[in-house]
């Protein structure tokens, strides 16, 4: 949760759209926004994710599921104090949002506001980004030291000839729990590592 009169810190400390930092940047502001900012933030493994996914819930639910989740964790973790507004970088219409989280315990719907693009319209989002993307490279650290080998980002070719090596050197089981299992990706993998066994 981000006071008006911390602003002009989050300027000081760098935060922008985290599109605009290198991995570098994110790792040192967001250990400095750890430490002066109230965050709530969660993590999904990937063979949870998977799971999810083979069940029929879509990548929207998830993450509006999630979305929900972080700020009823954070509202708990500041009371008394309320914030004046909720803003959501949004990935999904807000009637569309509201359904996906319809079912859940607990659903934060009060001053909830959506903007596109909203890393770029307040630094407050700016500052989650960081955040997320500061979780991300932790978590994909250690992904790569169960992989044995630091794991490329992105979806290109490379990206198939990790997941094929994973294959070959563990097991299809492994990579399960790498990766989100139902990306083209690994379809490709598997064709490669098939390849490769019959060479």
């Amino acid at each position: 949760m981000l006071k008006k009169e911390q602003l002009p810190l989050l300027k000081e400390l760098g935060v922008k759209d985290s599109k605009h930092l290198k991995d570098d940047q994110i790792v040192k502001i967001a250990k400095d926004i750890i430490s002066v900012i109230p965050y709530s933030l969660l993590i999904l493994p990937n063979p949870k994710y998977n799971e999810l996914q083979a069940k029929g819930m879509t990548q929207g639910k998830i993450k509006a599921i999630l979305h929900n989740q972080v700020l009823v964790n954070l509202h708990k973790k500041i009371l008394p104090e309320k914030p004046d507004a909720v803003l959501i970088d949004q990935f999904a219409e807000e009637g569309v949002y509201f359904r996906h989280i319809q079912k859940q315990p607990e659903v934060l719907r009060e001053n909830v506001y959506f903007s596109t693009k909203a890393e770029g319209v307040h630094l407050s989002v700016a500052a989650a980004s960081i955040l997320a993307r500061y979780a991300f490279l932790k978590e994909w650290d250690k992904l790569s030291q169960v992989a044995g080998f630091t794991l490329p980002k992105g979806a290109g070719k490379q990206v198939d000839e990790a997941a094929a090596k994973i294959i070959l050197s563990k097991g299809t089981e492994v990579l399960k729990t790498l990766t989100k299992h139902h990306f083209a990706n690994t379809g490709k993998a598997i064709a490669i590592a098939s390849k490769r066994k019959n060479q």
